[in-house]
């Protein structure tokens, strides 16, 4: 029988972050995650791994209930190696080598997707790797080629007799970037043709996209969610429960408030942050439960301000000091989320706040403005070019 395929968070740069992934454990739980690249070098990391990098695997390790694997992106056999064995199989028992990132800044030198460049040592470097670390432990994310899709039967080819832990297949060439729609039937060919387990990556956005990837592409193994996580960050349960999720308005508002306040902790005070989690006081799921979140809220507002409170009307909200940075980081998840939401939410003035105080004013406002009305969270297509997403 058939297993049910895996749905992952899949690694954003500078965005699934470890804030980010401890907030979204607590808003649906993934049962898996991928941190964003770590860019090896043949002089870094030279003996530690950098804090921020993956403590679920080191200082948190058995913490937190997801699993994660750790993602480097380098294009020579020997930096990556020494990088490996700072993370050994016991802590982390799969690797993956990023040969997606379309970014020119992560091109040279065969680093993400211009490994794709040259199939013939994008093969060496692959086998070898895989002869070095051991059957399964080895994953790889890639395109589907540089210029065009027709590249892509040549460079699966070299994969499909290896004993790779995992292929992730993003459905779309390095020239795509991020435009225009993956292309599952090319992530279907990879998984009947490879003895590999492959995993999708690109384009889900909510319950009905997962459905076509599945008829499109019934024999993948499991799937990753990028930009829907940031659209729908209860997509995991929409997902897993087959239907849209609703929150309440004050839920929504403290865990929208939670995930800045994250942000701010680890700005501030990450090992102070990194201790709480450790001990339990941060990391359970709170979903859809206002107590849940309340007792998140008043363990950060704690952390962050000295002072713990709630945020509930004007007077705790004069009570916060957010910094630019975390704010920013609010605007980023906002301009995507907004597309998940009800009209009555995606108000153009919470967009344009200058700071967390006047966004959370606002937030509050519009919130009250539902009465009992809940907030559903649900991807509505018709908004990503007026919002965030499929420009193009």
């Amino acid at each position: 029988m058939p297993t049910k395929p895996q749905i992952s968070v899949a690694p954003m740069e500078g965005v699934t972050t470890f804030p980010m992934r401890l907030w979204l454990q607590m808003v649906a739980a993934p049962e898996a995650m991928t941190s964003p690249f770590l860019r090896v070098t043949r002089v870094f990391p030279e003996e530690v791994l950098p804090l921020d990098f993956v403590p679920e695997l080191l200082q948190l390790r058995g913490a937190l209930p997801y699993s994660l694997v750790p993602q480097y992106i380098c294009g020579e056999i020997e930096p990556f190696m020494r990088a490996a064995a700072l993370l050994p199989d016991t802590i982390a028992p799969m690797i993956e080598l990023n040969c997606g990132c379309p970014s020119p800044n992560s091109m040279g030198r065969y680093a993400g997707s211009g490994i794709l460049r040259e199939p013939e040592y994008f093969a060496r470097a692959v086998e070898e790797l895989c002869r070095e670390l051991g059957p399964g432990r080895l994953a790889i994310k890639m395109r589907l080629g540089i210029e065009s899709d027709s590249e892509f039967p040549h460079l699966l080819a070299a994969l499909g007799k290896l004993p790779l832990g995992r292929l992730t297949v993003h459905g779309r060439t390095r020239t795509d970037g991020y435009r225009g729609l993956a292309r599952w039937e090319r992530v279907e060919e990879a998984a009947c043709s490879t003895q590999v387990p492959v995993h999708a990556s690109g384009d889900i956005w909510g319950l009905n996209s997962w459905e076509r990837l599945q008829h499109i592409a019934p024999h993948i193994q499991g799937a990753m969610v990028g930009r829907g996580l940031l659209r729908n960050p209860w997509i995991f349960t929409e997902l897993k429960e087959s239907q849209p999720v609703a929150i309440e308005g004050m839920s929504f508002i403290q865990a929208i408030f939670a995930y800045v306040l994250l942000q701010e902790a680890f700005l501030r005070e990450p090992e102070k942050l990194l201790q709480r989690v450790a001990k339990g006081r941060l990391g359970s799921l709170c979903a859809v439960d206002f107590s849940a979140w309340e007792r998140v809220v008043v363990e950060l507002t704690s952390l962050c301000f000295g002072v713990p409170f709630l945020l509930l009307d004007s007077k705790s909200v004069e009570a916060m000091n957010i910094s630019p940075v975390a704010f920013s980081r609010l605007r980023f998840l906002w301009s995507y989320l907004r597309s998940s939401l009800p009209e009555a939410l995606a108000s153009a003035s919470l967009s344009r706040a200058r700071n967390a105080k006047d966004f959370f004013q606002e937030l509050l406002a519009l919130c009250r403005g539902l009465g009992d009305s809940p907030v559903l969270l649900s991807h509505q297509e018709h908004w990503d070019a007026k919002f965030s997403g499929l420009r193009g």
